[in-house]
Parts: C-alpha cells; sequence; structure tokens
C-alpha cells in the first residue's frame, strides 16, 4: 500500500497498471480500530482528492452513525463508465454484430473503463492514432469515431445526458474512392485454383462474387434463405435490417445442391463441418482469405494501401465491376448491390462499355 500526500489517503499499483485508492480511518465505536475502505480504481475516474473528500465525508457523518460502505457505495455508483453508454446504445438499437465487434475490438479496452466525464478530445484522438498505427484503413478510423460519438448523441438525445460530445471537432480522415480494387478474370481463375481444395472457403467465395454481399451478409445466408427452383437468394442487409433478392449460377447451384440436402432449413450456409447451426465469425473466415489474397495480389503493396490492396470486400466491388463491365445498367446494379443512394453506384459507370462514345457517334443519324 503507497501513501499519497493527502492525509489518510493510500493506492495500490495492480498487475495491469491501474491504480486502486483506498482511506483509513479510526473506528471510534469499535475501540478505535483502523479501517481501510477501497474507493475504485483510476481508470474509473477515481483520484486520490476524491478518496481524500470521501474519507472527510466520512468522519463527519460517523458522528450521525452512517456507515462507511454506504457512502463508498453511493460515491462509487455515481461513475458512468463510457462502457456503461454503450451496452444502453447496443440494447437500444439492437446494434448489428459488426458495430459490437468493431467497439469491442478498438474501443472497449481502450476508453472502456473511463468516466465519460474524464474522456476528452484528445483521449479520441489518441485512440485513432493508435488504431491506425496498426494499418487500419481511414474508412475504417472514421466509423470508428462515428461509433464513439454516436453512443454518446443517443444519451444526450435520448436520457438528457447534460456532456460535450468529444469527437465534435475531430475532423474525418479523408477516404478515397476514386478507385476502387477489383479482381480481373485472370485473377478471379487464379483465385478459384488456389482454393479448390478448400470447400469452406470456396463457399465464401463464390457466394461473395455471385452476390456481391457484403461480408456479414454472407455469413448470415441460411439453407432457408436459397431458393433451388428461382435460383435466387434471400440477403440480408444488416445495416438497414432489411433484406433484398440476389441470384445465383445455375452451375454453382448444382454444385451445391447434395450440400444443402445435408443441412437443416435453419442452418448457416457457409459454417464449419458438424457445427452448421453456428454462425462463423468475420475472423473465422478473415484469418483464411487474408494471407492467400495477400500472397496472390498484395505483394510489395504497403499496408495502407486500401485503394490496391485485395482484401475481403474486393469481392463486393468484383461482382458490381464486372457487371458495369459487361454493359448492365447502372440502376439494375444499385439494385443488386443494394446501395441506398445512386451516388454510391454511379462510380462503377467508368467501366461500362456504354460509356458515350458509341451514342455520340450515332446521334442525328
Amino acid at each position: 500500500m503507497i501513501k499519497t500526500k493527502k492525509t489518510g489517503v493510500y493506492y495500490n499499483t495492480l498487475e495491469d497498471g491501474d491504480k486502486s485508492f483506498y482511506f483509513n480511518y479510526r473506528d471510534k465505536t469499535d475501540n478505535n480500530k483502523l479501517k481501510w475502505v477501497q474507493v475504485g480504481k483510476y481508470s474509473e475516474g477515481i483520484r486520490e482528492i476524491n478518496a481524500f473528500n470521501l474519507r472527510a465525508e466520512q468522519l463527519s457523518k460517523m458522528k450521525h452513525g452512517e456507515d462507511i460502505t454506504v457512502i463508498a457505495t453511493k460515491k462509487k455508483k455515481e461513475i458512468v463508465t463510457f462502457d456503461d453508454l454503450a451496452q444502453t446504445y447496443f440494447k437500444d438499437k439492437k446494434s448489428t454484430p459488426n458495430r459490437m465487434s468493431r467497439y469491442n475490438t478498438h474501443i472497449k479496452e481502450v476508453i472502456g473503463n473511463k468516466d465519460i466525464h474524464k474522456i476528452s478530445k484528445e483521449t479520441i484522438e489518441k485512440l485513432l492514432k493508435d488504431v491506425e498505427a496498426t494499418g487500419k484503413a481511414n474508412q475504417t478510423l472514421n466509423s470508428i469515431k462515428e461509433l464513439i460519438s454516436t453512443i454518446y448523441n443517443h444519451h444526450i438525445k435520448k436520457y438528457d445526458l447534460e456532456i460535450v460530445n468529444p469527437c465534435i471537432k475531430i475532423e474525418r480522415y479523408k477516404v478515397d474512392n476514386n478507385r476502387e480494387r477489383y479482381l480481373s478474370l485472370s485473377e478471379i481463375k487464379q483465385l478459384k485454383e488456389a482454393i479448390k481444395d478448400d470447400f469452406l472457403v470456396s463457399l465464401f467465395v463464390d457466394l461473395s462474387l455471385q452476390t456481391g454481399g457484403r461480408f456479414e451478409t454472407i455469413l448470415h445466408i441460411q439453407k432457408k434463405d436459397i431458393n433451388l427452383d428461382s435460383g435466387t437468394v434471400t440477403l440480408k442487409n444488416l445495416k438497414t435490417k432489411s433484406t433484398y433478392t440476389g441470384y445465383l449460377q445455375n452451375e454453382f447451384l448444382e454444385s451445391i445442391s447434395e450440400y444443402l440436402k445435408g443441412l437443416s432449413i435453419n442452418d448457416f450456409v457457409v459454417s464449419f463441418k458438424d457445427a452448421h447451426d453456428t454462425k462463423l465469425t468475420q475472423r473465422q473466415i478473415q484469418h483464411r482469405i487474408k494471407p492467400l489474397l495477400d500472397r496472390l495480389f498484395n505483394k510489395g503493396l504497403d499496408t495502407k494501401d486500401a485503394k490496391n490492396r485485395a482484401v475481403i470486400h474486393t469481392f463486393r466491388h468484383t461482382f458490381a465491376s464486372h457487371l458495369a463491365i459487361n454493359g448492365v445498367p447502372i440502376f439494375t446494379i444499385k439494385e443488386l448491390m443494394n446501395h441506398a443512394k445512386i451516388e454510391q453506384t454511379i462510380r462503377y459507370a467508368k467501366l461500362s462499355p456504354e460509356n458515350g462514345k458509341n451514342a455520340v457517334q450515332g446521334l442525328y443519324r
């Protein structure tokens, strides 16, 4: 126990580097016995001044017979951590696994235990810089900042939380969407050759390339979502909590028809053998596919080069890009991609063979 400069206030240094504050006092009702009270941790917003003030309050109230533990517990409960806000937000909004995963991966360990009133703009900026140092794309950094901001705003608006959102003056990271990496036909052939003996990965890749579904959308496909007669698949948009229709190639459907017969109606299509009723996590697929994409297509590229690196999301861009290359109308691509706005789809228009040249040549003739 280490003594502080404040009378009767001490702290212990914990294994994780955190500090736990205590104060002591003489209990005149118990033969002047020295008693210790744990106030709380540094990570919870407790400082030595809090312990000192609580001790002074207790010494004053002891004259009226109030129990020390009641006061300590009361004071401790007044501290609201960011994780308290986050869990309430996720419950209220019934958030997607993807958002909760982003919170657990990048946010919770850093500021989850912090007093919400102790989290500053500088705290958030340092969190973002540390994530950036791991090679994450600017879009990911923006998503992290926006999630923190959204959690604060939810409580400000719904629960009248009196606090200034620390994310307000933090600028967005610039995201360059002028060019989207997609796989060429030869690269697709190369990839499929590399995964031909891995049924699980091949299944994921085929579903991704034929529907353009987002990562979590593909993982949510169940047997009941695939209609072999119509060649369609019902896809879930986890962001909007809605569904839309995708289309699967006949050859692919024939190749998985026997596999589907062995599944129960609610089983997940992309799943481990003997565990089809359990949805895979993104991490379980990511660690199988990322090294392969790096080996095949990302040699020599900087880890931050999001414009040119092939990643799992590249499958979605590949789907849209080849639709455009094959002359599919941009509004049809919008529907197949399940884009909310045409502006999200228009980036693929430059790939269309009908780029205006033929239209101008035939004008007025």
